[in-house]
């Protein structure tokens, strides 16, 4: 039996239990989207209600820059982190595509929901005038990996 020596280093695989307990309980990452060969990443607050991530965005927000990387079916990235020490953390990367969440479906609140759960505050629903400023997306995850390096 040959023992696993960049475990402490690189990581050993997440169970998705937790995963699923990472991503209900840190509510922000960072997003990342390209665009042909430039890429766009931002952090972001979310929702996660067990299987998709939900997010919004404002229209005018001060970068606006987002929406030019978000096309409806493009894939996206959310990084999550834990970082506790070197020795003990927890890395999480989830791909899919992005589809946008309208605000007069079914989903909207759902995605409402979602946020409410476990996103980290966000003050867009506070400073969005009017509800037509605020974007919905659903990260709809293709590929969910995690990492982690706990102390021993």
């Amino acid at each position: 039996m040959t023992m696993d020596t960049t475990g402490q280093w690189m990581g050993t695989p997440m169970d998705q239990r937790d995963i699923d307990d990472l991503l209900e309980a840190s509510g922000y990452g960072i997003l990342s989207l390209a665009s042909d060969d430039e890429p766009y990443s931002l952090p972001i607050s979310f929702g996660y209600d067990g299987s998709d991530v939900y997010f919004v965005f404002l229209e005018d927000s001060p970068d606006g820059r987002k929406f030019d990387f978000l096309t409806e079916g493009g894939t996206a990235r959310l990084l999550v982190t834990d970082i506790g020490s070197r020795f003990d953390w927890q890395s999480i990367a989830v791909t899919g595509p992005v589809r946008r969440v309208p605000t007069d479906s079914k989903d909207w609140d759902h995605l409402v929901e979602a946020l409410e759960d476990n996103a980290w505050f966000s003050s867009d629903f506070q400073r969005a005038g009017d509800i037509e400023d605020l974007h919905g997306f659903r990260l709809e995850p293709d590929e969910v990996r995690g990492l982690e390096v706990k102390e021993s």
